[in-house]
């Protein structure tokens, strides 16, 4: 894989967890464990991809204390979730329907076999309809991904920094 398509998949990928996390962080912080919660927050601001560059390690310069995860209190882990609502859920959407429809595209003649395809796009055989759905979907993918998802997930991270290193300055 190459390292645009493997850099691409990973922000695609934490873009499209940023929101269950989240919300399983706020779930952890109103349920008493914010601790637990700020650890989970964390755990997904440090797999943003960026090769420890913002950094080092994710534990900190000395190999223990809790490193990154002394700027997400409670509140901030309640904050990060509010603030950042419109960007997950559009990162969700977006990364959600590109799934969806790569899964229908790409198995386009399991789905519509024992349907009339000889009208449908590359017609009339199965084999090019199936290239052409594939192969189009394959370049919306790479458009929708690489560009609109990064500019979501970079407002992501963005909103990260400055929300969980409150505490660290």
């Amino acid at each position: 894989m190459t390292p645009l398509i493997r850099r691409t998949a990973r922000t695609a990928t934490r873009a499209f967890l940023t929101l269950p996390v989240g919300l399983a962080a706020v779930g952890l912080t109103l349920t008493g464990q914010p601790g637990r919660a700020a650890r989970v927050r964390a755990r997904l601001t440090d797999g943003d991809g960026d090769g420890g560059r913002d950094g080092g390690d994710v534990r900190g310069g000395d190999g223990g204390g809790e490193g990154r995860t002394a700027g997400w209190t409670g509140r901030r882990v309640l904050g990060r979730a509010v603030l950042g609502l419109p960007l997950d859920t559009a990162a969700f959407v977006i990364v959600g329907y590109a799934l969806f429809n790569s899964v229908r595209n790409f198995g386009y003649p399991i789905w519509y076999l024992d349907t009339d395809y000889h009208q449908a796009w590359g017609g009339p055989t199965m084999a090019g309809v199936w290239a052409v759905h594939a192969g189009g979907w394959l370049l919306v993918v790479a458009l929708l991904l690489h560009w609109p998802v990064r500019w979501l997930a970079r407002g992501q991270r963005a909103l990260d920094r400055r929300i969980g290193a409150g505490a660290r300055r």
